[in-house]
């Protein structure tokens, strides 16, 4: 479960969420941040200011009796690389003076004035730069450091160290300047229902939430800017999580976005969405319904594109937008439509049409059935192997392949096809139509009942009315996880 502890040190978390990457030729996460190295005395001075593009400026002084030497140079760091939380790492690539070497003339309280060069770096030497709390200061100057600028300063400052000399003094930003960077680049909050969400600097991802998060409707826009990403495992482990919903402009959906999220039981996704990532939904054991702005094709697609995101098989997901001109956006079969739509268990009839109220042949349902059930139906008419599945086994009816299914037909075929469970004595009497269903299907039509696959219509089984497609898409939707539970 995510926390938020609101301290110095944890907005460390907050940096290293940047988009600083492994990758060479990034950019350090600031316009500057200016550095000291001193011997604590007074007598040595030097201050660097670093640049996000990796190049530095400085200068410094150092005396003694009668001499004062004095440098100043400006160089360029690459091969930028982030390593971990609040870690980067950098090659010297050039330093140059910027001052003349030599005697530079006399000063009377200084003694001779001698420009001189920088000492501190060397190209092709390894730096690393951490942010505060990370430096492990484990060099024979560590008590010196600790005394110089203090246990509190170091662990809110920005320290910068050379690999290549392991007992050098690390360069120290001020904890003003360092607080300055990571309040620059903390995430920004915003509340939501039993917790907070995070976005980045840019107010374009999502990045994190608090664990105890019960729902979050996650705005459009922040600032004036969009929100377009949901990031890599911004929501995992979000166990009290119940609902989201994004914005339409939400391009992409992270890895493991919503991973572990228990609770999860709806999710609303706009028409936008480009691609979900591996795992986005796993875990996610609740989770049975998803409202989708846009058209059952326009999720078809998003699925292509996203092929690992981990949503469960047997999800409802209602499409606000209709892919048919015959099935309109409130009526009833609508969902049940878009559901065998975006399974490919039916399509439509051609012209925009899916024709609803159209008798469904059985040669149709049973070749949709036997497919549903992992059954190979190919070949040349594309209703032979269903229809020769629905001979063996024994849901023909003694019916051609163009003849038309009375409902306890079909729910019989459902029947069998689900393993013919055994009757549990569940009574019909309820409605007043119930002696119209012929024995044979009896037990078939209890069992479809109890397991809310049909309800009736007006009140009543109609046992014997004609089968449409619309009715045929209700009864495989609500059937699809027993049946799904048959396949091989």
């Amino acid at each position: 479960m995510k926390k938020r502890v609101f301290s110095l040190l944890m907005a460390l978390a907050l940096l290293s969420g940047l988009t600083v990457t492994a990758s060479a030729g990034e950019s350090l996460p600031f316009e500057s941040l200016t550095f000291d190295l001193t011997s604590g005395v007074g007598a040595w001075l030097e201050e660097l200011t670093l640049y996000g593009d990796g190049t530095f400026k400085g200068s410094g002084y150092d005396s003694d009796v009668d001499s004062y030497y004095q440098w100043a140079y400006e160089g360029a760091f690459r091969d930028i690389q982030r390593m971990g939380e609040g870690v980067w790492k950098m090659t010297c690539d050039r330093v140059e003076s910027t001052l003349e070497i030599g005697p530079a003339g006399k000063d009377e309280l200084l003694g001779d004035v001698y420009n001189v060069e920088p000492s501190g770096f060397v190209p092709d030497q390894v730096w690393y730069l951490y942010a505060p709390g990370e430096l492990p200061l484990y060099t024979a100057w560590a008590e010196t450091v600790r005394t110089i600028f203090g246990e509190e300063t170091l662990r809110k400052s920005f320290l910068m160290v050379c690999s290549k000399e392991p007992d050098s003094l690390p360069y120290v930003a001020s904890v003003e300047d360092s607080a300055r960077v990571l309040a620059a680049y903390a995430d920004v909050a915003l509340p939501m229902d039993g917790g907070n969400i995070y976005l980045d600097e840019a107010r374009s991802t999502v990045k994190d939430a608090d664990g105890y998060l019960q729902a979050a409707d996650i705005p459009a826009a922040v600032d004036g800017r969009s929100v377009t990403a949901i990031g890599e495992a911004a929501f995992e482990g979000c166990v009290q999580l119940e609902s989201v919903t994004l914005p339409d402009g939400i391009l992409t959906v992270g890895e493991r976005a919503f991973a572990g999220c228990e609770a999860l039981r709806h999710v609303t996704l706009p028409a936008s969405l480009e691609r979900i990532g591996k795992d986005a939904f796993s875990g996610c054991s609740a989770l049975t319904s998803v409202s989708f702005t846009g058209s059952a094709s326009g999720w078809k697609k998003l699925m292509e594109q996203s092929p690992l995101a981990a949503l469960p098989g047997d999800i409802t997901v209602s499409c606000a937008v209709s892919d048919f001109a015959d099935v309109p956006l409130r009526h009833w079969f609508k969902p049940y439509v878009d559901f065998v739509f975006i399974h490919g268990i039916m399509l439509g009839v051609g012209d925009g049409l899916f024709a609803p109220d159209k008798p469904m042949d059985l040669g149709s349902a049973a070749t949709v059935l036997a497919r549903r059930l992992g059954v190979d139906t190919p070949g040349d008419p594309w209703y032979a192997a269903g229809m020769s599945w629905a001979e063996a086994n024994g849901l023909t009816f003694g019916k051609g392949r163009l003849d038309t299914l009375e409902r306890q037909e079909l729910v019989y075929m459902i029947w069998k096809a689900a393993g013919s469970p055994a009757d549990d004595g569940y009574s019909l009497e309820l409605f007043p139509d119930w002696a119209a269903v012929d024995d044979d299907y009896v037990t078939a039509m209890s069992w479809a009942v109890r397991k809310g696959i049909i309800n009736g219509s007006n009140g009543l089984l109609a046992p014997k009315g004609i089968t449409t497609r619309a009715e045929y898409a209700t009864v495989i939707t609500r059937a699809y996880a027993l049946l799904l539970s048959k396949k091989p």
